[in-house]
């Protein structure tokens, strides 16, 4: 399928934030995490400044190449994710990429702040 192909390139450019997808929001994610700020507070606030900016680089590379909301629903299926945005935020999965592009945003910031 043309698709995948497709899907697979822009997982291969986009290595942290396809393992948050598939691998801590995999399909039974909830049983080890009680929510998704959970894991978001683990996962991105608690990473290092250069592991946040890999986030943003990747989160904004994403935001181009997954232009719609369909094409982005498509990609969170193909890696395995097992989060629905609409279903578990009530919110698109471009529109929770942006969100979290802009919370490692701030996270980068905060830290680099921290280090100097």
């Amino acid at each position: 399928m043309e698709n995948n192909e497709f899907f697979r390139e822009v997982a291969a450019r986009a290595p942290e934030f396809k393992s948050l997808l598939a691998a801590e929001f995999n399909y039974d994610w909830e049983l080890d995490w009680p929510d998704v700020e959970s894991v978001l507070v683990h996962d991105l606030d608690g990473a290092s400044y250069s592991e946040n900016e890999q986030y943003r680089d990747e989160l904004d590379y994403l935001l181009d190449a997954l232009p719609t909301e369909g094409v982005a629903d498509e990609f969170f299926k193909f890696v395995g994710s097992g989060l629905s945005p609409k279903a578990d935020l009530g919110k698109s999965a471009r529109t929770w990429m942006v969100e979290l592009r802009d919370r490692v945003e701030k996270n980068c910031a905060i830290k680099e702040g921290d280090a100097g």
